[in-house]
């Protein structure tokens, strides 16, 4: 099918490969490594990004669903998937017959898992979630032997891994060691092929904690999970970031002084001035309030937004830039000439988080993926 949008997420699986290989580089030997692609592989793309990864030394990979799953299995991906958040009793049976791992925290749940892998005469794999500290999911560490030992002796259930999340292991050590040694202390020796600790974060600061699995997530895709006041890992400037996003101009035109430009009469020309329309908006991601992208790159110039940001389309003032023209490739994220806008950057204007820039990125931008290996 032809695409319909000029607005395109370009992803470099090679800096994904790239990335994998780093940080294969750097974890245990001992240690395998989930590549996390849970959320459209965080705006990326999960087949292709999980064909990548895996090209490149991950074993596993990590989703948030059942239905995430099983779009990586009918994409023909065999590896082993940890589903990682709750699994409604409704989604069991096709998760078991696509063999996913699922996680699992409540002792009603995991029964009625053994009861449905029974009737199927095939083996549920779980994982057990205890909660160190992050006080979202998981069995609480006073509970975890006798649960775990419960799950072991479940019927058709197969007690294949035991995890917790670090909540901040971007800039708390502190917090971050009590979480790893609680979790050892609750797990106490109970026979279990996968204990797994550590996210990006975990992964770069804490070597003594990667176990038998790690689970990376924004690294993979050549960002950093630490905030912007806190110091780096040094292997975060060898990541290549994977994804950019691209538009075209569609429309130019000279406004006179005091023309208001967009909804709500927001920007009021100050002058003579040119003004550019892309077609994108916040239905592709493009935030529209409270803080927009501010600025984008049109021939390797960083070039003002104005007016609000619409649903499909925004509008640049170009006046500065005479030589624009119709047609004009124009970068939201990524490199033109000798600027950059990072997602880093966009996430400072929005006052968020590298993660939530390019998984906000919609379905609607055509994804281009370069780089692909059979």
């Amino acid at each position: 099918m032809t695409p319909t949008s000029l607005t395109r997420v370009v992803v470099d699986l090679e800096a994904i490969r790239h990335n994998v290989r780093l940080l294969r580089a750097h974890v245990s030997s001992r240690a395998q490594l989930m590549a996390v692609v849970k959320a459209n592989a965080y705006g990326h793309g999960a087949v292709p990004v999980a064909r990548a990864a895996l090209q490149a030394g991950a074993t596993w990979c990590g989703v948030a669903s059942v239905a995430e799953g099983i779009a990586l299995r009918a994409a023909g991906i065999q590896a082993p998937i940890l589903v990682m958040s709750y699994t409604p009793l409704e989604w069991v049976e096709e998760a078991i017959q696509h063999r996913l791992s699922l996680t699992v925290f409540e002792r009603a749940v995991v029964r009625e898992i053994s009861r449905r892998a029974w009737q199927l005469r095939c083996p549920a794999r779980v994982h057990v979630e205890i909660d160190t500290g992050m006080h979202r999911l998981g069995v609480l560490p006073h509970e975890a032997q006798p649960f775990l030992a419960e799950v072991a002796a479940l019927e058709g259930v197969v007690l294949e891994g035991v995890f917790t999340h670090l909540s901040r292991a971007d800039a708390d050590t502190e917090y971050t060691e009590a979480q790893i040694q609680t979790f050892c202390s609750a797990i106490g020796q109970v026979p279990v092929r996968y204990c797994h600790i550590c996210n990006s974060a975990g992964v770069l600061g804490y070597p003594h904690a990667h176990l038998d699995l790690v689970r990376p997530g924004i690294t993979l895709y050549g960002l950093s999970p630490y905030a912007s006041s806190t110091p780096e890992h040094p292997l975060v400037r060898a990541l290549r970031p994977a994804l950019s996003l691209t538009t075209s101009i569609v429309s130019l035109k000279w406004l006179p002084d005091g023309a208001w430009v967009g909804y709500g009469k927001r920007h009021q020309c100050n002058g003579h001035r040119r003004i550019a329309v892309i077609p994108v908006g916040y239905g592709d991601g493009f935030r529209y309030m409270p803080n927009h992208f501010g600025e984008v790159l049109v021939r390797g110039r960083r070039t003002p937004i104005v007016g609000a940001v619409c649903m499909d389309h925004t509008m640049l003032d170009v006046t500065d830039l005479p030589e624009v023209s119709i047609g004009d490739e124009v970068v939201l994220i990524g490199t033109q000439g000798n600027e950059c806008i990072t997602a880093d950057e966009v996430a400072r204007r929005w006052g968020t988080i590298n993660y939530e820039v390019v998984t906000a990125l919609t379905a609607r931008p055509h994804r281009v993926y370069v780089n692909a290996q059979p």
